[in-house]
């Protein structure tokens, strides 16, 4: 799948632009789709060599329609593997925890679930082992579009955890718009196929 950036667009432009058309398509997505890609994937995540060996995995919960891991994290942690969430705040940058139940979240700012830091434990970016990605769109060279806000960005810059990208099969294009701080992940798993940088 491609979409048709124009030239005379910057790139900060032509990602905006691909950030809503595919956002759009995304929310349009019924829940058979949405639950067959999110079963797809979660087979796929739990084989994947970097996160059967991981003992602390930054995962997240869907909001939007995004592609649902929440089985994927019920599992790992089943299996005595350690989840933590991220916690946006207002530098731009992420807090991550890892809850002490299933329940000990709470409705962040964004709308989306996030953990209640009265019952999580803290745990920092160098401490990870593997990081499971959402963002908006990849490429086959493990290249992605975040959603905007950095976040991730500056997360990933102070980690040497292995990153793993997961979406639906139509977000996965040719080419995406890329500016200098953009860098591959070692992984992106669609319900389809696996894709590694390395």
């Amino acid at each position: 799948m491609n979409f048709d950036c124009s030239l005379t667009l910057s790139v900060p432009e032509q990602k905006a632009r691909l950030r809503k058309e595919i956002r759009s398509r995304r929310r349009a997505l019924d829940n058979d789709t949405v639950l067959d890609a999110s079963l797809a994937v979660s087979k796929r995540l739990i084989e994947l060599p970097v996160i059967k060996n991981a003992g602390l995995i930054l995962s997240y919960m869907p909001a939007k329609n995004e592609l649902d891991v929440r089985s994927v994290n019920t599992i790992l942690g089943s299996q005595g593997k350690r989840i933590a969430y991220p916690l946006c705040i207002e530098d731009g940058g992420l807090r991550l925890f890892v809850p002490e139940s299933e329940d000990a979240f709470t409705v962040g700012s964004y709308g989306i679930l996030e953990p209640d830091i009265d019952r999580s434990c803290e745990v920092m970016p160098d401490e990870l082992d593997a990081i499971i990605v959402p963002a908006v769109a990849f490429t086959k060279d493990c290249m992605r579009l975040g959603q905007g806000g950095g976040y991730y960005d500056r997360l990933l810059a102070k980690t040497n955890a292995a990153t793993v990208g997961v979406g639906y099969d139509f977000q996965l294009l040719v080419s995406l718009p890329l500016e200098a701080h953009d860098r591959p992940l070692d992984f992106v798993v669609l319900p389809s196929a696996v894709f590694t940088s390395k």
